[in-house]
C-alpha cells in the first residue's frame, strides 16, 4: 500500500479509492447518518470542542466524516458536499475522512442516482503505520529480561554515585 506525503497538490476521488493517511482530497459525498455530538476538553489549554461523527456516501461506498466545532453546524442530513483539500486519518484502526485546518466543506449540486453504504470503509481494520506495537516498544528497551537497573556499570542511573563510595578512602 503506498501513502501520499509527497504530493501537495489536491485530487478528486471516490470514497472506494480513499487510502489511510492520504492528503489534499476532494470528495463529494452524501450526508446518511449522524452521531450524537459529543465535547472534548483539551487537556492542554482546557478548552472545550464539540465533535462529531458522520456517515457520509457516495456511488462507490461510505465512510466516516469528523468535523469540529462550527463545521458541525454548517452541515445538514441528506444534502451534498464536498470536502475540499481534506485529508484522510486512522483513529482506533479504522480510516475516516477529516476537514483539518487547511479543509473546507461547501455545499455542492452534484446528484447521485444511488448511494453504496454496503461498502463501508470506516468498518475496515487498518493499522497505524505511524504507531508502534506494544511488541516493538517492548524490543527497544531490551526485551522483558531487562529492568531499568540492570545495566549500572556501563553508565546507567546510580552508576556514577557507586563508583564515587567504592573509591573514597576510609581512615
Amino acid at each position: 500500500m503506498s501513502y501520499n506525503f509527497e504530493s501537495n497538490e489536491t485530487h478528486d476521488v471516490k470514497i472506494e479509492d480513499v487510502k489511510p493517511l492520504e492528503k489534499h482530497l476532494n470528495v463529494v459525498f452524501k450526508v446518511v447518518d449522524r452521531e450524537a455530538e459529543r465535547e472534548i476538553n483539551k487537556r492542554a489549554t482546557g478548552e472545550t470542542h464539540r465533535v462529531c461523527d458522520l456517515t457520509v456516501a457516495d456511488e462507490t461506498g461510505s465512510i466516516v466524516l469528523t468535523l469540529w466545532n462550527e463545521d458541525i453546524d454548517n452541515v445538514e442530513d441528506d444534502k451534498v458536499y464536498k470536502l475540499s483539500n481534506g485529508f484522510a486519518n486512522i483513529f482506533r484502526n479504522s480510516i475516516r475522512l477529516s476537514k483539518g485546518k487547511f479543509g473546507s466543506v461547501a455545499e455542492d449540486q452534484t446528484v447521485f442516482a444511488e448511494l453504496n453504504q454496503e461498502n463501508n470503509r470506516s468498518s475496515e481494520h487498518i493499522e497505524d503505520p505511524r504507531r508502534r506495537s506494544f511488541e516493538d516498544r517492548r524490543s527497544s528497551y531490551g526485551g522483558s529480561n531487562r529492568s531499568y537497573g540492570d545495566n549500572r556499570s556501563s553508565g546507567g542511573y546510580g552508576s556514577r554515585r557507586r563508583d564515587d563510595r567504592s573509591s573514597r578512602r576510609r581512615w
